[in-house]
């Protein structure tokens, strides 16, 4: 997982990983209104380790787009991409980034 090994070099930045399989939402699968259910259901042990075992996170970190719509959508946190967290790291500006961080 080399996004881990990248971001564990940021200083006071704590990272745990989900060992979720899925989030569901397989691209645009999980849009469907169809597959909307299923969708939900297999993401639901990432949801869980969001809810119940980082409450107080306030961020998730995702490299996938799709993935981070569904986590955000399921969880109500912000989810967002390591580049972005390199990126405030460093000092950079980051368009859109979650205040407070």
């Amino acid at each position: 997982k080399p996004g881990m090994q990248v971001l564990s070099l940021i200083p006071d930045l704590v990272i745990r990983d989900s060992q979720a399989a899925c989030c569901g939402i397989a691209g645009t699968y999980g849009y469907k209104t169809e597959k909307y259910k299923i969708a939900m259901q297999v993401g639901q042990e990432l949801f869980d380790f969001v809810n119940e075992e980082v409450p107080d996170s306030p961020f998730i970190i995702c490299d996938s787009e799709t993935c981070r719509w569904q986590i955000t959508h399921a969880t109500g946190k912000p989810a967002i991409h390591p580049v972005e967290i390199l990126a405030k790291s460093y000092g950079l500006p980051v368009e859109g980034f979650v205040s407070g961080i």
